[in-house]
């Protein structure tokens, strides 16, 4: 770790910064798809179509599931850099696919959704794990800023791209993932540790000063650091506890809220939107997809802007209350 100190909106901008990733990768297909279509004439291939757009998400299913446990064992910080290296190769693979490479760009893909999946699990838990409960809200909602404003990016790109040859556009469109990629490991890097895990681990004294980059006073600190310690050792007593206990009287409803809601998130249907709009206003318009990316930028701009009204009134509101409220829209 490095001897001087580490600046705190330094750590939660990078340690977000894995959401840029996340939301390019669900943007960027909304541009390059038209011209993949034209370049390997797909217009009848809806099934493959479907498999090539949806591949990250297969992957990420995987990912998600996975960095966890890897990441209570190698650390937060290095699964972090891996998913960002991940990212990177798979990105510039997908873009030099074969041409008519169908299958070979889904397989591709899928590993691309490993790293996805992986940065989209870890990114709020390192920022949990180091942020003060004070501003958890706000920062939970950085990470979804970051992760509108990587769709936002995605969008933008693939409009500047648009008037290249198709076969050119769409792979720039998808190799151009890389560089986020590279800016997060670069950023990563410098970032320490999560004081959790150097706990678990057995390194007290490293997790107290990376406590002091994000804390105050020294009170906070050894509060949090004994907490930390006892939630560990808790933890660790209870290694041996069965799946089945997630559905116990005790963490049932927990578990139903928090799985639903992830669940109703992808049930809703924003999704199709995010991926085919170009598409689905050729259908309504009868202009040509590859000539409506303005439309995803607008998306683009409303997300962000969202995203910034909610740090607001996640700062300002009870949660509870507003997971309910949602819930009923």
């Amino acid at each position: 770790m490095n001897e001087e100190k580490i600046s705190s909106r330094f750590i939660y901008f990078f340690g977000a910064f894995g959401g840029i990733l996340f939301g390019y990768d669900i943007g960027v297909m909304t541009g390059a798809l038209p011209f993949l279509e034209k370049d390997w004439n797909l217009y009848n291939s809806a099934g493959i179509v479907g498999w090539i757009t949806s591949a990250v998400m297969f992957g990420a299913i995987f990912g998600g599931a996975l960095a966890g446990q890897l990441a209570d064992r190698l650390g937060r910080r290095k699964m972090i850099l891996i998913s960002a290296i991940i990212f990177a190769v798979f990105s510039v693979l997908s873009a030099i696919a074969p041409n008519n490479g169908s299958y070979y760009l889904i397989i591709m893909r899928i590993f691309l959704g490993l790293a996805v999946g992986a940065a989209s699990a870890l990114v709020p838990a390192y920022i949990s794990e180091l942020a003060p409960a004070a501003i958890r809200g706000r920062l939970s909602g950085l990470n979804q800023t970051m992760i509108v404003s990587g769709m936002l990016i995605s969008y933008i790109v693939d409009y500047i791209l648009k008037g290249l040859p198709n076969q050119i556009a769409w792979r720039l469109m998808l190799g151009f993932a890389c560089i986020p990629a590279i800016i997060l490991y670069l950023g990563v890097i410098k970032l320490p540790e999560s004081p959790r895990y150097l706990i678990k681990d057995g390194r007290p004294d490293e997790a107290q000063k990376v406590m002091s980059y994000v804390r105050s006073s020294e009170g906070e600190i050894n509060n949090e650091i004994n907490q930390i310690k006892e939630t560990a050792h808790k933890e660790q007593e209870a290694q041996k506890t069965s799946w089945s206990a997630l559905f116990s009287g005790k963490y049932r409803y927990l578990v139903i809220a928090g799985v639903g809601v992830a669940a109703f998130q992808q049930f809703q249907g924003a999704n199709a939107i995010f991926y085919y709009i170009p598409l689905i206003v050729q259908k309504a318009t009868g202009q040509a997809a590859t000539s409506t990316l303005m439309w995803p930028i607008i998306q683009g701009v409303i997300l962000v802007i969202g995203s910034l009204v909610f740090m607001w009134i996640a700062e300002n509101f009870n949660r509870r209350t507003l997971l309910m409220f949602a819930g009923t829209i």
